[in-house]
């Protein structure tokens, strides 16, 4: 039990030194995006660029609260929240405002998308813990990018594409594995193992359907090639954590 607990506290720590490099590559990545040129990828996504605010404070509020705050939710009587708050809305606002003394256009909704995406990663890790957390944005990032733009018609950069099927949806299976990992319960072996993989399966598929039926509800075309490269990182996510879980298991067994 000793050692057990000496391996969980080990992981925390090691997610939280993750979360720590993530911030420090993400925070400067959109600084520079939001001070340059717009992009060409930006411009020829079709996608609203308060769409871009949201999402972007969004994922910037989770690293920043899983940074000062890494193994607890968001609770609204404690100090850290309000910090959060202020740390993002004083950083919207000199965004902005620097934007404007660089070439691009300063613009009160852009802050006003800024504060939402912050409000509404507060809201997700109130109710949700790290892992769930993360299931949470990565589904509202991935149903957002492939409905609400239209990457899938930049043919200069066919890669893009391609590259935000596959990689999206492997980085959603593998949080997936990590809320439902520990739930896996069975009385034999072989049943464990069938269980295991369909239950790895099974919600990043679903999300896949569900996301493609709502794109043909938002009039865009359903490509299959699309479907297939998340289908295979799908696939390719699951059995890759179940070799690397069950020999392990068998390893210490």
């Amino acid at each position: 039990m000793f050692l057990a607990d000496i391996f969980v506290d080990m992981a925390l720590l090691r997610r939280h030194k993750y979360v720590i490099t993530l911030l420090l590559i993400y925070w400067p990545a959109i600084f520079i995006a939001t001070h340059i040129p717009v992009p060409l990828l930006a411009r020829k996504s079709g996608m609203s660029d308060k769409t871009m605010h949201f999402l972007a404070y969004l994922v910037l509020v989770f690293f920043w609260w899983f940074t000062i705050s890494p193994y607890s939710k968001v609770n609204w009587r404690k100090v850290k929240v309000w910090l959060t708050l202020v740390v993002m809305v004083w950083y919207g606002a000199f965004d902005e405002w620097l934007q404007g003394r660089v070439g691009r256009s300063a613009d009160v909704m852009d802050f006003f998308a800024d504060l939402s995406g912050t409000l509404a990663g507060l809201v997700i890790l109130t109710i949700f813990n790290f892992w769930l957390g993360s299931l949470t944005v990565t589904v509202i990032f991935i149903f957002t990018i492939s409905n609400l733009s239209r990457i899938d018609l930049i043919w200069e950069l066919p890669f893009v594409n391609t590259g935000f099927h596959f990689l999206g949806y492997i980085i959603l299976t593998l949080i997936w594995i990590q809320n439902m990992h520990r739930h896996i319960i069975s009385t034999t072996q072989k049943r464990r193992h069938v269980k295991w993989l369909l239950t790895a399966s099974v919600f990043p598929v679903a999300l896949l359907v569900i996301v493609k039926l709502c794109s043909v509800g938002f009039g865009k075309q359903v490509w299959f090639m699309d479907c297939l490269t998340a289908f295979t990182g799908i696939i390719a996510a699951v059995l890759t954590s179940y070799l690397a879980c069950f020999s392990y298991s068998e390893e210490v067994t």
